[in-house]
């Protein structure tokens, strides 16, 4: 028996259908996220809950229902990908597209005794400069990159439609913006810094998802862990949940296989962690 735990291949399988995908008869699923697609669909088969559905605008202001999971002993679970995400947009525009539907969503929830925040796959860069004002109660931010706010720009305004000359103002708005600077406070377009500013605690969401899962327990029992992503390259090994992943696996012993929808330069750094790695997944 194996433990199939990959996350989303993006644009193509969310983390529970690639574990179906890549699992044979008997294998243990584990779907995964690192708080970025997915995180939702990966509590509620690890942890269960109940989904339930609030009014929120997307990045465009067009309203419509959205996801939030109720934890099990209490709290809201929020996936800032379901909210203000790519997916479902007919085009980017980070210049123009708003978070101010994440921050919505939370200000619903103020009163709960904790919130969870799956941080990543935003279609914004603006830092949460039109959030309404709340409170934010006891939150944990589940951050999908390590980045500071003032790499935020840089790195991820082009995978969201930025040109060159919109990259440069979108870091000035950032900058202009007054939130504090560190590790993750550029996760989701500056949205980790803004999260961080109210209150909330940052934290590294792959290795969170593998403590709250309890992956450890999971892996009893299996002779190997398959896991994966839609691409391996060099950025893989700066935190992405299947380099997480095969860490952890090697540490309890275990052999550890990936398999990814294609490779990018750096590629065989990263695959150097994996007992047997391939291609190619659709």
């Amino acid at each position: 028996m194996n433990l199939v735990a990959p996350t989303a291949f993006k644009g193509s399988m969310s983390p529970l259908a690639a574990a179906r995908r890549l699992a044979r008869p008997g294998d243990r699923l584990l779907p995964l996220s690192d708080g970025g697609d997915g995180f939702l669909e990966c509590l509620e088969h690890g942890l269960g809950g109940s989904l339930e559905r609030v009014p929120a605008p997307d990045p465009f202001g067009r309203v419509r229902p959205v996801p939030v999971l109720r934890l099990p002993g209490g709290g809201i679970a929020v996936e800032c990908a379901a909210v203000v995400g790519l997916a479902g947009l007919e085009r980017p525009d980070p210049m123009a597209a708003s978070s101010r539907g994440l921050g919505e969503v939370l200000a619903r929830f103020e009163s709960e005794p904790r919130v969870w925040v799956g941080l990543g796959g935003s279609a914004t860069v603006d830092g949460g400069c039109d959030w309404p004002a709340f409170r934010l109660p006891p939150t944990t931010v589940f951050c999908d990159v390590r980045t500071d706010l003032v790499d935020a720009a840089r790195l991820f305004a082009p995978q969201k439609g930025a040109r060159p000359d919109q990259v440069t103002l979108l870091a000035e708005r950032l900058a202009g913006l007054g939130l504090p600077n560190g590790p993750r406070t550029g996760a989701a377009g500056g949205l980790g810094a803004k999260l961080l500013s109210l209150g909330g605690e940052l934290v590294d969401g792959a290795e969170r998802v593998l403590d709250v899962l309890d992956f450890t327990a999971a892996c009893r029992g299996c002779a190997a862990v398959v896991t994966g992503e839609g691409r391996l390259d060099a950025s893989s090994l700066e935190g992405k949940l299947p380099v997480v992943v095969a860490r952890h696996a090697r540490s309890l012993g275990l052999r550890v296989v990936g398999r990814f929808g294609c490779r990018g330069e750096g590629w065989e750094q990263a695959a150097a962690l994996f007992d047997e790695v391939s291609f190619e997944v659709t």
